[in-house]
């Protein structure tokens, strides 16, 4: 009914302004007053919130190893056999984030310093009756030279490496993520009911993953001036460290929809411009072993990509169901239990050297003490 009465002024205010067009005379528009947006009053106030968030980093799959069937050919797999990707896929993790919030007194204004990092490790291993020669110095190292071209001298003669395989590889994903943000809010009443907080503010994030492959297998050398064929043993160790260090500004919005008897479900959309550096290293380390176990040497080889200064975007978001107890001195506690999701655009380099998205999603519980 309030919406057909507001309508009906509407067109009585334009049908007055059009009667009196082209007179000194002016008529005003009615306005609406039927949703109210105000700043709250409010005393001045503390709140120390803790969450829980049970999140799985997602993209950036690493496959550290290729398995061949027992009839494959290496170097004709799609006509015989087949090749399967090994991969390290990155589960559920838990981590934790903390915040303290300042309430001015006054109209609705606040300060919030908050933290959220987790770091977790996820494995994963394979053995392989045929292994694949030089996979992870192909598809990991990108420039770097491929394994088995260790050359030394030693008493025995020339250990000159012939070619080989690797027929057991394990793989690890090492994630470490670490934010902290520094905001400053108003909070908006919009009726009875819902309540708007948007915020403004600066956010620092450290981001570094780490993919390292571990290998063993056999390959063939020539000893000796008569080169003699000998079988040996390779281990060998290979890895991507990728990090990006960024600070930038950092906006949005709190959202609330009061339900009644303390119930409320509440959101959140924030958006971040992190301005930073990002670097990947890569390397492999060889070692090689006789039969018996004595070490023949080691060819270790990197490369490290020079650090480049760019701009990662961030869009993060949450979606709740919260309830909060007021108690009768000046004191509340709140609960409340979601699902949260956040990406930094490509913020990391993969194991193909291309750039990546940093990507977490997950649900969270949260606890919340007010104390004026």
């Amino acid at each position: 009914m309030k919406t057909k009465i507001s309508l009906m002024l509407l067109a009585m205010g334009l049908a007055s302004a059009s009667a009196y067009a082209g007179t000194v005379e002016t008529v005003p528009m009615p306005v609406s007053s039927d949703i109210d947006v105000t700043a709250p009053d409010q005393s001045g106030m503390w709140s120390f919130g803790v969450t829980a968030l049970l999140m799985q980093p997602i993209g950036g799959t690493f496959d550290y190893a290729d398995s061949l069937s027992s009839n494959a050919s290496i170097t004709n797999p799609t006509t015989v056999g087949s090749i399967d990707a090994n991969t390290v896929d990155q589960n559920y993790n838990w981590w934790f984030g903390a915040d303290v919030t300042y309430a001015f007194p006054g109209h609705g204004r606040d300060v919030t310093l908050a933290y959220e990092g987790m770091h977790s490790s996820n494995t994963n291993s394979t053995d392989s009756a045929v292994g694949r020669t030089n996979v992870f110095g192909d598809t990991f190292a990108g420039s770097l030279a491929s394994p088995f071209d260790y050359t030394a001298n030693s008493p025995a003669g020339s250990y000159s490496a012939n070619g080989g395989t690797f027929t057991e590889a394990s793989g690890k994903v090492e994630t470490n993520y670490d934010a902290g943000d520094l905001l400053f809010g108003q909070k908006l009443d919009v009726g009875s009911r819902v309540r708007l907080h948007p915020f403004a503010g600066v956010r620092y994030a450290y981001i570094n993953q780490k993919n390292t492959g571990d290998y063993a297998g056999t390959f063939t050398t020539l000893v000796g001036s008569a080169s003699i064929p000998v079988t040996a043993n390779i281990a060998e160790e290979a890895q991507l460290n990728s990090t990006f260090n960024g600070i930038g500004p950092r906006f949005g919005s709190d959202a609330q929809v009061n339900l009644g008897q303390g119930f409320s479900v509440r959101g959140r959309l924030g958006l971040s411009a992190l301005i930073g550096t990002r670097k990947a290293d890569n390397s492999f380390v060889d070692s090689y072993y006789t039969t018996a176990g004595t070490l023949i040497g080691t060819d270790a080889q990197s490369a490290d990509t020079d650090s480049q200064t760019r701009v990662v975007p961030e869009i993060d978001g949450r979606l709740g169901l919260n309830y909060t107890y007021d108690f009768a001195n000046n004191m509340a506690l709140g609960i409340e239990a979601g699902w949260q999701a956040e990406n930094y655009f490509n913020s990391t380099i993969d194991v193909n050297g291309n750039s990546a998205d940093f990507a977490l999603q997950g649900p969270y519980a949260r606890l919340q003490f007010d104390v004026a």
